[in-house]
């Protein structure tokens, strides 16, 4: 089981990756319909440039729930299930930051910082992971 909890983190991070990447899609598709279109952006615009990261941001968070009972079967050792749990947390936290971000902005600035400590702790996790002594 703890082979399917170390594959299972490394499949998390790649994932991590690929959603900020598609931050980036959305981030220059919303931007290129502004300048070719002029100074606003329909709803439909919006959500055809940032509906993948949106839709594959809450796979994410469930990969990482996922990876949590996976830590809980394989029981890795404290540290690795602690973080394990922390990255959890931030998962949901930044679903949170993704909902309340829409209505303040403020919040809203805090998502991708939020995804910047998603990242770090999960390449943590990983290298302690794949580097354990078994």
């Amino acid at each position: 089981m703890r082979t399917v909890y170390k594959w299972w983190a490394a499949l998390l991070l790649v994932a991590i990756f690929v959603q900020i990447g598609l931050a980036g899609y959305g981030a220059f598709f919303v931007a290129g319909k502004v300048e070719d279109k002029g100074d606003f952006v329909t709803h439909k615009q919006f959500e055809d440039g940032w509906g993948l990261h949106m839709g594959f941001g809450y796979l994410v968070v469930l990969g990482a729930l996922v990876l949590l009972v996976l830590a809980l079967i394989a029981r890795p050792g404290r540290p690795l299930v602690l973080l394990t749990l922390g990255l959890a947390v931030l998962g949901i936290v930044q679903v949170l930051l993704a909902w309340f971000g829409s209505s303040v902005a403020a919040i809203g600035a805090l998502h991708p910082i939020n995804a910047v400590l998603i990242a770090g702790l999960t390449g943590l996790l990983v290298h302690r992971t794949w580097n354990a002594r078994t």
